[in-house]
């Protein structure tokens, strides 16, 4: 499933990106025991909007170097693989990790044309998930998760400030129950990220963290929780066996308001 925002996204990184053109030579991921070398020879003769999950998914999980990632090689790739995770295919074992071969990329790797799109794809994917417009089935249900997402753009090393600014402003009903369900569960009881892909990321722990203690951030969830049509919504809201929901909202303002 995927949005007009999404689509849109996509098109521009076709556009942005499209210059690059496909590898000569052996792509940067294990064929011994990771990936299929058939799959590895097609990322490379294939035409690229024809490649698919599994092209993806093998190169995305497979082993690669050390050293880190070839910038020309990913950013050839890069418009399909952003075109596959809008759809919701599932590209890689873990969301978190959907995109980490961008933050393998030198840090001077993309311009600051290459750098807007995917910023604008991120926030995208992160407007959706706030809606409950983007979801998949299977393992890759974290694409409901908020978190998990940040946990991706950070992986990805891209701007973690605007993904959360735009949290704190967003007025539909679904986005503050995303963040009443996803703070409930992954972040109130240690006042830390559980997310275990976020263990070992501080800068992200210290970012979230800041945000979630911001007076204004407090402020714009308060009044969202007591907003009478989000309260009526509460009602309405499917009951978790382990917590009902009215009980996650008591707990998540109480936290707020502390």
């Amino acid at each position: 499933m995927t949005t007009p925002s999404l689509q849109a996204a996509v098109r521009r990184a076709y556009d942005v990106f499209g210059a690059y053109t496909a590898p000569t030579q052996p792509l940067d991921v294990c064929t011994f025991c990771c990936m299929d070398e058939e799959l590895e020879r097609e990322m490379r003769a294939v035409p690229l909007r024809k490649l698919t999950r599994l092209h993806f998914y093998e190169y995305s999980t497979g082993a690669k170097s050390v050293e880190g990632q070839s910038a020309d090689e990913l950013k050839y790739l890069l418009p399909r693989l952003l075109e596959l995770l809008a759809a919701g295919e599932e590209t890689h074992h873990s969301i978190e990790l959907a995109l980490d071969r961008v933050g393998r990329c030198p840090a001077d790797a993309f311009s600051t044309e290459e750098r807007a799109v995917l910023d604008t794809f991120m926030l995208a994917c992160f407007d959706a998930c706030l809606r409950g417009e983007w979801a998949a089935e299977g393992i890759w249900y974290d694409l409901e998760d908020p978190l998990a997402l940040l946990v991706m753009a950070d992986y990805a090393g891209l701007a973690l400030e605007p993904l959360l600014q735009h949290w704190t402003q967003h007025q539909s009903p679904q986005s503050t129950i995303r963040f009443v369900e996803s703070t409930y569960w992954g972040y109130w009881r240690d006042h830390w990220i559980s997310n275990a892909f976020a263990t070992d990321r501080p800068q992200l722990q210290a970012v979230f963290k800041s945000w979630l203690q911001a007076p204004a951030t407090k402020t714009a969830f308060t009044t969202k929780l007591l907003r009478p049509h989000f309260l009526d919504q509460v009602e309405q809201t499917p009951s978790n066996t382990c917590a009902p929901f009215p009980l996650m909202v008591e707990a998540v303002f109480d936290h707020l308001t502390y």
